[in-house]
């Protein structure tokens, strides 16, 4: 039987998923405190700190559905939890696994690398994913492996493999971020600043040598809060009351609710909350490669609350503002106020005076909420660019809430949840639909000229908005063409987008 090999599609190739490996130090020193300049009666041990990070980390790849591996290192590195996708299933019994670390020994850091390299090696030998390095000290203890430079001498004595060659062969598409615990400055307390940048230049040389798109950083920290925020990255939000995920709505309610978000695209002065995010809209692509690059991401986490509820473990996993959060959900606003002052010398500026808001709005407190919001906006001008935009949008909500500005309000929960559900798919598609929300609010600006005299003629002023329209319409149809795979949160996007297009006539 003949075949016509051209009428036979191939299925769509799923989406990469994310892969991550933790690597986290167990030698002994990381049952020595850290300092608590808020309160030092409350100081944590090192490893219970890092066990704390582990658990939200955790909780957000078994939200995502990201690969994640766990190894630890003393003398000898071990894979604690091997590289698999983790579902909420096995998230119990991975946790008790994690609670049972008890630190020993000395540290082996450049074996352990090896060994995270080893999990995330492809087929074609390439390293591709992410490796996530927590350490308070130097290696002392690797018997494979070593930096081959004269400012780094090998702890132990024989031939050794060059850890940067290993770590980055070619094919790879690697991603290393070291967060070093304590301070190098004084012997033996913390990781060697000095070399541990000279690490990571050997990194870069060679990844420029082989065009390589990977990415290395190095962050220092020396309290138990700044380690937990770099580790995850504290800017925790909840969803809003009554609120209801787009993609689970019907074709008429949805086309109800992008006619309604197009209004506030069409009036300015009655939707100035949309202005603002014009303003922090930030690369519609991320860089792939910022090396040596300290700044660590601030993320955006939606904690989902069917019924009110306080998700499990929301004070082990989301630390200080989690405790806030919890009893934010709980109705005891005051509590929550209180909880949060005490835990403001270690989150984060716009955190600290999003929930302020956020909490005083509960309270009824309008004028304390407005000036609250209004300082985490100029907190928020801040951030880098690539941070920005997704803080906007949360701070856009809230103000928009607080202003009963129901159009607003549907159109930037819209932008928020579907970049959300997003967030870990193909990116081809991700900034497709993520540019094409750029070019609704670049109408914006060509609509209002149809409406002013005195800039242009009116007409002219419609045919270039109607171009900018059609133009539009052309990139929109071009992102369905390439989208078959039935997503509902890319169909759904894609037609609010064309239904707003169209109230933008």
């Amino acid at each position: 039987m003949s075949t016509d090999s051209e009428s036979i599609s191939s299925p769509p190739v799923p989406a990469p998923r994310e892969r991550h490996i933790l690597i986290l130090d167990l030698s002994k020193s990381m049952l020595a405190p850290l300092p608590d300049t808020t309160n030092p009666e409350q100081e944590q041990q090192k490893i219970e700190v890092a066990r704390t990070a582990v658990y939200r980390i955790l909780e957000n790849a078994a939200s995502s559905g990201a690969a994640f591996g766990l190894v630890t290192f003393t003398e000898v590195p071990r894979v604690a939890v091997p590289l698999t996708e983790m579902g909420r299933e096995i998230l119990p019994s991975v946790e008790g696994l994690i609670s049972m670390l008890q630190p020993s020994g000395r540290s082996a850091i450049w074996d352990a690398l090896a060994l995270g390299a080893d999990l995330l090696r492809s087929m074609n030998g390439g390293v591709r994913g992410t490796l996530v390095l927590v350490t308070d000290g130097w290696d002392n203890a690797s018997t494979r492996f070593t930096v081959y430079h004269p400012e780094i001498p090998s702890p132990t004595p024989g031939p050794k493999l060059n850890i940067v060659e290993y770590l980055l062969p070619h094919n790879s598409e690697l991603t290393l971020r070291v967060i070093g615990i304590g301070s190098g400055a004084e012997r033996d307390k913390g990781v060697d600043a000095g070399r541990m940048n000279i690490f990571l230049g050997e990194l870069d040389r060679r990844s420029r040598d082989l065009l390589l798109p990977c990415s290395f950083s190095f962050q220092e920290v020396v309290t138990g809060s700044q380690l937990f925020n770099q580790m995850v990255h504290a800017f925790l939000d909840v969803g809003f009351e009554e609120s209801r995920p787009m993609h689970e709505l019907h074709p008429e309610e949805l086309a109800r609710h992008a006619a309604s978000a197009a209004r506030a695209l069409k009036d300015p002065e009655q939707h100035a909350t949309v202005g603002r995010l014009s303003g922090a809209r930030g690369p519609e692509v991320a860089p792939q490669s910022a090396a040596l690059d300290d700044a660590a991401p601030l993320e955006i986490d939606v904690v989902e609350t069917p019924g009110g509820l306080a998700p499990a473990y929301l004070r082990d996993r989301y630390g200080p503002l989690g405790v806030v959060i919890e009893s934010f959900l709980g109705g005891e606003y005051d509590k929550a106020y209180d909880r949060l002052q005490r835990a403001r010398s270690i989150l984060p500026p716009v955190t600290l005076l999003y929930w302020e808001a956020r909490i005083r709005f509960a309270q009824g407190q309008i004028v304390e909420a407005a000036r609250s919001l209004l300082e985490a906006w100029s907190a928020a001008e801040q951030l880098p660019a690539d941070a920005r935009p997704r803080i906007a949008r949360r701070l856009a909500l809230l103000q928009a809430r607080m202003q009963s500005d129901r159009e607003t309000e549907t159109l930037v929960r819209f932008m928020d949840e579907t970049e959300s559900r997003l967030a870990r798919g193909d990116p081809r598609v991700r900034n497709r639909i993520v540019a094409l929300f750029g070019r609704l609010m670049d109408l914006r600006a060509t609509y209002q000229l149809t409406r002013i005299e005195g800039t242009e003629s009116t007409a002219e002023a419609a045919r270039r908005h109607e171009e900018a329209v059609e133009q539009t319409f052309g990139a929109l149809q071009d992102a369905r063409l390439e989208h078959t795979g039935g997503d509902p949160a890319i169909d759904g996007a894609l037609d609010f987008i064309e239904i707003c297009l169209a109230e933008m006539r």
